[in-house]
């Protein structure tokens, strides 16, 4: 499936201006909007160069493209650590048993 999924988006969506909205690839591969994102995810993870914008998913055509992707994914994952952070804030308000306040952040349960 990724290599299918991978040879589609670089032969008919490669560049901005082709980028393809997750709905289409969800019907044209018949699953669903997780697997979408599960296959564009692995598809980074092997160094693909999948970007992402307003108007869906697409191969980048230059490095700039690429760039602009990365510069919107870390300014997601910049708002995602503040929202993690307000979280982790709120921890105070929910001791466990004990009384402790914990957070383990690979498990949720490290001593704080």
């Amino acid at each position: 499936m990724e290599h299918n999924f991978l040879t589609y988006i670089k032969d008919y969506h490669t560049g901005k201006e082709k980028a393809v909205p997750s709905a289409y690839l969800q019907n044209r591969f018949c699953i669903s909007s997780r697997t979408v994102r599960r296959l564009v995810n692995q598809l980074r993870n092997d160094g693909n160069p999948i970007c992402s914008g307003d108007n869906g998913y697409y191969y980048a055509a230059d490095r700039e493209e690429l760039i602009a992707s990365i510069r919107q994914m870390t300014s997601r994952i910049k708002e995602i650590s503040k929202a993690r952070r307000g979280l982790i804030k709120a921890l105070e308000h929910f001791p466990d048993d004990s009384g402790q306040l914990r957070l383990n952040l690979d498990d949720e349960t490290e001593e704080r």
